[in-house]
């Protein structure tokens, strides 16, 4: 196929490719089109200039907020403005605000991108100073003002008290001629200004009104007719000062029934109320009209002689005086004289009191009827780190002395410690932290109170029998904690964390736990109380001993562990001895704990008694009834020594050794004591209480017999 080819085509143009056609631009155009770059140009760099003046604008803006608002590591100009618009010093608020101002200006103009950020942002917080400056000015200066208004306030308060309350009459004039002068002042209208009329008004008022309110209940009705016709004073004021009155003398009232009923307390201990103060409280009364408050005085009086000879008498006294009023009562046919039947009623209603008063606590009771005097110790400092009883020997001496003496008096047991110190040292426990802190506290009451220190912790085992038991652990030791009062307390302190508890408490049913108590039950048959106590304890040093192996209560419970455990909680211990000038640990010796006797009764024996020799002990006795005299509670017998009963006991018979205490046991014949339906005979002293021999005051004799 052939392909036409056409003549426009293919025919060469006769004109240049330079030479212009409608296609290019002619001059008058390209003139047009210079003027209009250079335009373009212009207008480029107004908007360069546009844009670079908005971005330092914004720069500028940012960095205000930043002066403005602070950071974290410095205070903004608001708050520097606000801290320096509450002083009350103008020269001092300006330098500070200035000074702050300076260190912002000069911490960040450098940080600016340019010179024209710079230029904007000093001009910027110039004007800020001088905004704030001005403001900063006016509120010191109103601050200065209030201040020196608040001072002379003060000082006008200062002088009305000294107008109304001055002890003399000589304070009173100086300064209702001092008061004068200052209202009167020049610098007093500079201060107050038109307020000045108002602050004298209201200063004559209250000079007048507590003036009036002052005065004595006998003298009110004075008052009220002088405050009506007082121009100081308006209606209402008066109104105001009668309520008062009604008010202050219902609260005085009040206030002196109170006082007097605490003297009718105080009267029923034998404690004589102040002769002032009762003569202070008939004129009260008295005056408030209260009838049934004078009566109550007028009786107090009457029997207050009666009272103070009472609080003289011991007990004893006191009940034979009410047997002899009665019995002058029953011989008059029931009926007494007016007087013999008010000492009846008060004596008895005083023993009743007094009875009372004891059983709650002896040493306060002693104390409020001036049988002896006592004075708080502060045993709970005993917990204090580095705290020793040497510090308290003078008070516990004394202390010990006055306790006796009060028991004695009153015909009680003794008691060594008042309620609060009981509580006080219960509180001290309480919140004990530390092994140490308790461990210090029991052995420092022993080494304290020494022999006497059983007592002390029978009185705190009635809240607090875990210290109360290794106090005694520590008494059995000599005054020295053993390694069975540590385990204890370390056992203890476990048990109150209660996952650590959960992980070494056995189950109280646990059939050898059943069956290694009763192993030992007899030897507590006169105090189940030591028992449950002795048990606690046992549990305590067992779990100390299972976590010190690594173990828990998920390893089985083994039977023997635990009563090693027990009889460490009755005082027992593992001695040391020696072997060629070396320690070594004997497990078959252990002193203390329990024993058998030679009717194979299980006994408690004190620490310094080596197990398995109690039978010699018994043979010892018997070869000696002088010796058993010489540990006995009186050293008595019910019959003489030669009497047929006391030797029988002693020389041909067994007999039964009954645990009563560390120690001490009493003494029984015929039947088993342990065996139910048993009927045992004991001892008796001479004042036909149980004949009760205590080993520890002949232990140098058995120690010498058993070697």
């Amino acid at each position: 196929m052939a392909i036409k080819i056409y003549k426009s085509q293919i025919a060469p143009t006769a004109e240049s490719s330079n030479v212009a056609n409608k296609a290019f631009i002619n001059p008058q155009e390209a003139a047009s089109i210079g003027n209009a770059w250079k335009g373009m140009v212009k207008s480029g760099q107004e908007l360069y200039v546009k844009h670079q003046d908005i971005k330092t604008d914004n720069e500028v803006l940012e960095k205000q907020k930043e002066v403005m608002n602070g950071t974290e590591n410095s205070k903004g100009l608001t708050e520097i403005s606000t801290t320096a618009g509450q002083m009350n010093d103008p020269d001092k608020a300006g330098a500070y605000y200035n000074s702050e101002w300076q260190r912002i200006f000069d911490n960040n103009n450098a940080s600016l991108s340019g010179k024209m950020a710079q230029r904007k942002f000093k001009s910027l917080m110039t004007k800020q100073n001088i905004n704030d400056v001005n403001s900063i000015k006016q509120k010191a200066t109103g601050n200065m003002i209030s201040s020196r208004r608040v001072n002379e306030l003060d000082r006008i308060e200062t002088l009305k008290k000294s107008i109304i309350f001055g002890q003399t009459e000589e304070e009173r004039q100086r300064a209702v001629v001092d008061l004068d002068v200052l209202l009167k002042s020049s610098k007093a209208k500079d201060i107050f200004g038109k307020t000045l009329t108002i602050v004298n008004q209201k200063t004559k008022r209250d000079i007048a009104f507590y003036g009036y309110k002052r005065v004595a209940i006998a003298d009110q009705a004075k008052a009220i007719t002088a405050a009506k016709k007082d121009n100081r004073l308006t209606a209402k004021d008066v109104v105001d000062l009668e309520k008062a009155f009604k008010i202050g003398n219902s609260n005085i009232n009040n206030i002196n029934k109170d006082k007097v009923s605490s003297m009718e307390s105080n009267v029923a201990k034998g404690i004589i109320p102040d002769e002032e103060e009762f003569k202070k409280a008939v004129s009260i009364a008295t005056q408030t009209g209260d009838q049934k408050t004078l009566l109550k005085l007028e009786k107090i009086q009457k029997n207050s002689s009666i009272y103070a000879q009472l609080k003289t008498m011991s007990v004893a006294d006191i009940e034979s005086k009410i047997n002899i009023l009665q019995n002058i009562k029953s011989r008059k046919g029931g009926s007494l004289n007016l007087e013999d039947a008010n000492n009846l009623n008060v004596t008895t209603k005083y023993f009743e009191q007094l009875d009372s008063d004891l059983k709650k606590d002896l040493l306060k009771t002693a104390t409020e009827r001036d049988i002896v005097q006592i004075s708080e110790i502060g045993f709970e400092k005993l917990l204090t780190p580095g705290a020793k009883v040497e510090d308290f020997t003078a008070s516990i001496q004394t202390r010990k002395a006055n306790a006796e003496t009060a028991a004695s008096f009153y015909k009680r047991p003794v008691t060594y410690l008042t309620n609060t110190e009981a509580t006080a040292i219960k509180s001290a426990f309480d919140t004990a932290t530390k092994p140490a802190q308790i461990i210090n506290l029991a052995t420092e009451l022993v080494r304290g109170f020494g022999d006497k220190s059983d007592t002390v912790f029978k009185q705190l085992s009635k809240d607090n029998t875990f210290l109360s038991h290794i106090g005694g652990l520590v008494l059995m030791n000599d005054g020295n904690p053993n390694n069975n009062v540590n385990l204890a307390v370390e056992g203890y302190l476990l048990s109150k964390q209660p996952d650590l508890a959960a992980a070494y408490k056995f189950n109280k049913t646990e059939p050898k736990l059943i069956t290694s108590i009763a192993k030992y039950r007899n030897a507590f048959g006169e105090n189940l109380q030591t028992l449950n106590n002795t048990i606690e304890v046992a549990n305590y040093i067992h779990a100390a001993n299972l976590k010190n192996q690594g173990k828990t209560k998920e390893d089985n419970f083994v039977g023997s562990d635990w009563e090693d455990a027990f009889e460490l909680a009755a005082g027992a211990k593992i001695v040391t001895k020696k072997l060629m000038g070396m320690d070594f640990l004997s497990p078959d010796t252990r002193m203390g704990g329990f024993d058998q006797t030679s009717r194979m009764a299980m006994v408690h024996i004190p620490n310094w008694i080596e197990q398995g020799t109690f039978p010699k002990i018994e043979e010892i006795l018997k070869n000696d009834p002088g010796l058993v005299l010489k540990g006995s509670s009186n050293g008595k017998a019910a019959l003489d020594i030669n009497g047929k009963e006391f030797t029988n006991i002693f020389t041909t018979e067994n007999p039964h050794f009954v645990s009563v205490g560390n120690g001490k046991y009493k003494i029984a014949n015929g039947d088993n004591p342990y065996e139910f339906g048993g009927d045992p005979e004991y001892l008796l002293n001479s004042d036909g209480g149980y004949f009760i021999i205590n080993l520890n005051k002949i232990k140098s004799e058995i120690i010498t017999g058993i070697k």
